[in-house]
């Protein structure tokens, strides 16, 4: 047993942490235990409470987070794919995702000063990767906020039968995102908020599926005495691979909240029970987006509404969308909040000012919720393609943060083997392979790290084929509004 002195440069600020680790060169899988608790958030008992988040809080976030937007797209994804592919599709991709939220949990438990998927890029590439994937976090949840603010005018049209110009909604559901974020600055505020929101989504997703059930024909239908043609295939045919690969992308997207999974790890109270929050929320997810999305396309078929509230006709859509309001509107300014949250981490990382009631505090917290809530707000109403945008992140950004990423901090875990405290570059990687066949653990481990990251890169780069396909053949097609349109985006 020996004992070493490290001298770590943390990643934000020239902050250096004199941090004494003990080392056990005889542990099986020689993990190395930090004296001193680097997490990011402490329990100073000072300022906001970031340390909060209960088991049963965690579990419901990560519900959120996951299941709010994602189940209103999903039943769609089955009409280009077909029943049997759309399911194999989604089964796999819940179960990869939730493996990548375990190993999330793990390196966080190794590594708490590890606050963002940013950090991790770091410890696994270096500086300017990190700086690049951290960038890719605050955008994928700042567009995600913008679709949230897109969804909420949706509900506003449809209470209001288009009363006023959608952009004005638009407008009006930032606004109360602005409000509701700037107030809101922890984890443990938005699990209490996340009760109500998973309650009611899921309210308002299953009044759709038993009104598609009850119904003899579906509403979108033409009105006709001859028996209607829903089209449901166990297979689809005549989808173009262009459709079929931002269909997977879609999917992709619907389950790509796992970098979230990191700040919602950083603010539990008790961080070791993250797995229990993690197989609560995750199979809550994936019974629903399974059970929900047979449902509704088994029932409506080619005549499936995006989103999916839409699809047992009008009135059914009113009475879902009153229902969901809570969570649609939850999800506003939590998509927010994270984005947000990532950049005062950033800003504010090592400093006092991180976990206090000062001015510094606040005057980066306004900021940067007014920054994402403006920008989301310009995105949602200027890009006239939304839909296939989100698409294109999916592909491009939700691969790499559900799949690869996830993969290479497995294979990393594995390379914590050495006496050598740290890693620079990629020499980690040479490092772990030395125990990729030490245990059927290790090399089971390794097989589908390398699978996750095989299917990360097809999907990455099919998917951003589809979606700029879709988007090309959209204008052709002159399907594609005008930027700020006062249509309505209800019917």
């Amino acid at each position: 047993m020996s004992r070493i002195e490290l001298e770590e440069k943390m990643f934000k600020g020239n902050i250096t942490i004199k941090k004494e680790v003990t080392i056990d060169g005889n542990l099986e899988n020689g993990s190395m235990f930090d004296v001193e608790d680097d997490n990011v958030f402490v329990n100073n008992g000072e300022g906001p409470d970031f340390r909060g988040v209960s088991c049963l809080g965690g579990a419901v976030l990560i519900a959120k987070i996951q299941f709010g937007l994602g189940v209103l797209g999903l039943p769609q994804t089955f009409q280009v794919l077909g029943l049997v592919p759309g399911l194999i599709s989604l089964i796999g991709l819940c179960i990869l995702s939730t493996w990548a939220g375990f190993v999330i949990g793990k390196f966080r438990l190794s590594h708490p000063q590890v606050h963002n998927v940013g950090d991790a890029a770091y410890l696994l590439f270096g500086k300017y990767i990190g700086d690049l994937f951290g960038f890719a976090f605050w955008l994928q949840y700042t567009l995600l906020y913008g679709a949230a603010v897109l969804t909420l005018s949706i509900a506003f049209n449809t209470f209001s039968d288009h009363a006023i110009c959608t952009t004005a909604w638009v407008g009006i559901s930032a606004a109360m995102a602005l409000i509701a974020g700037l107030v809101i600055r922890t984890m443990k505020v938005l699990s209490w908020c996340g009760y109500v929101a998973v309650i009611s989504v899921f309210l308002g997703v299953w009044v759709v599926a038993i009104a598609c059930l009850t119904q003899d024909t579906p509403a979108a239908a033409p009105k006709s005495s001859e028996p209607i043609d829903t089209m449901v295939q166990a297979v689809a045919t005549g989808s173009t691979y262009s459709a079929i690969s931002g269909a997977v992308a879609t999917q992709v997207l619907s389950l790509c909240g796992t970098p979230s999974f990191f700040i919602i790890h950083a603010e539990m109270k008790d961080q070791t029970k993250y797995v229990k929050s993690l197989l609560m929320g995750q199979g809550f997810v994936a019974f629903n987006y399974i059970v929900i999305s047979c449902i509704v396309y088994g029932k409506v078929g080619q005549y499936v509404a995006s989103p999916s509230l839409g699809s047992a006709g009008m009135l059914i859509q009113k009475v879902a969308y009153g229902v969901s309001f809570p969570a649609l509107f939850f999800a506003c300014f939590f998509q927010a909040h994270l984005s947000a949250k990532y950049a005062l981490v950033r800003i504010l990382k090592g400093s006092v000012h991180l976990q206090s009631n000062s001015k510094t505090h606040w005057a980066v917290w306004i900021s940067m919720m007014s920054l994402v809530i403006a920008i989301g707000f310009v995105v949602a109403g200027a890009i006239p393609f939304f839909d296939d945008l989100l698409g294109l992140i999916g592909a491009l950004l939700g691969t790499s943060f559900t799949l690869i990423i996830p993969a290479f901090m497995a294979l990393y875990q594995l390379g914590i083997v050495s006496d050598e405290p740290t890693y620079s570059g990629l020499t980690w990687l040479k490092k772990s392979q030395k125990e990729w066949r030490s245990s059927k653990a290790n090399t089971l481990t390794v097989l589908v790290s390398f699978f996750a990251i095989i299917c990360g890169i097809y999907i990455c780069v099919s998917g951003v084929y589809g979606s700029v396909a879709s988007i090309v053949q959209s204008y052709a097609d002159g399907l594609v509004s005008s930027a700020f349109s006062c249509a309505d985006n209800s019917r």
